[in-house]
Parts: structure tokens; C-alpha cells; sequence
């Protein structure tokens, strides 16, 4: 059996059409509702974890209170590979707030600079004065305005902000 010539190119006409319309209504489906969920306030993950309970492989990650982790000494060095690493995750995750504390004078950052309260600048005596483990338990726990940061970052990434925070304030 023969086909017409123009009954082919029709056909594969009909065909792109068809798969181009799939595909763009592919791409426009909702989340699944299982996805959505309304965020409580600022700084809290969309789904929060059991009370009392640590999510399987995240043990390390865990540290059961602010006290705990005030206690606790800096096990990686002060190092530039450490600081250069905390630099990069202060200024993803502290910098819109904080500001560049590296630089004087201090300014807070875009987020800062409208927050309620000021951020603090971080390398003024009272801040060098602290703990490192002072400073973890800040970055984990959250103080005040600040959100934790605890689900977010691991121990090593924790250690890595406070060496480069240490750098800032002339310290390491």
C-alpha cells in the first residue's frame, strides 16, 4: 500500500505538534500537595523533625543543646584552607545580614541594614572575647533574630565559619 506524500508530512506534523503540547503541559503541572506546606516563620525548615528525635544519618549533625555546644573545642585547625572555606559559607549563608566583617567600618548587610535590630559587628572585643564553641552554638542554635543554622550546615562547615570569624577579628 502506498501513502501520499502529503499525507506523511501531515502526519509527522500532527505528531511534533502533539509531543511539543505533551511536553509544555508537562512542564506546567502543580507540585504534588505532599511538596507544599506553609512555612511557620523565618529561619524553620518547611517540615520540622519529631521532637526528640534525629532523622537517620544525621547523628553527626546532632548537638542537644546550646549548653552542649558552648562546651565544645574547635577540632580543625585555623588553617587558610579552613578559613577560605568558612569565608565562602559566611558569605552564602551570614553575609546578607552581617555584612562584610571583614571590612571597616562595619555596615550590615542588605538584609541587615533593614532588619529590626542591627546585626552585631563580629570582631569587636565582646565577640573575640567568646568561645569558639560560643560562636558554634550561635551558628547552630540561632540567638534572637537569627535563625539556626544547625539543619543546614554540618559540624566541619560550623567549625569552618568560626575559624574564618576568628580570621576576621585578627585572631588566627
Amino acid at each position: 500500500m502506498r501513502v501520499a506524500r502529503g499525507t506523511k508530512i501531515k502526519f509527522s506534523v500532527l505528531v511534533s505538534t502533539l509531543i511539543v503540547s505533551v511536553a509544555g503541559n508537562a512542564l506546567a503541572l502543580p507540585f504534588n500537595d505532599d511538596m507544599v506546606s506553609v512555612q511557620k516563620r523565618t529561619g524553620v525548615m518547611m517540615r520540622q523533625k519529631a521532637p526528640g528525635t534525629v532523622a537517620v544519618g544525621m547523628s553527626e549533625y546532632h548537638v542537644a543543646s546550646r549548653e552542649e555546644a558552648e562546651k565544645m573545642t574547635n577540632p580543625i585547625k585555623g588553617d587558610a584552607s579552613s578559613t577560605v572555606k568558612g569565608k565562602r559559607l559566611f558569605a552564602v549563608n551570614c553575609l546578607p545580614c552581617h555584612g562584610d566583617i571583614s571590612k571597616k567600618p562595619y555596615a550590615p548587610g542588605s538584609v541587615g541594614a533593614k532588619a529590626l535590630q542591627t546585626p552585631p559587628d563580629l570582631t569587636t572585643d565582646m565577640y573575640k572575647a567568646r568561645t569558639d564553641g560560643s560562636i558554634y552554638a550561635t551558628i547552630h542554635f540561632g540567638i534572637r533574630l537569627m535563625p539556626g543554622h544547625g539543619w543546614k550546615l554540618s559540624p566541619a562547615e560550623h567549625w569552618d565559619i568560626v575559624n574564618y570569624v576568628r580570621s576576621a577579628q585578627g585572631i588566627n
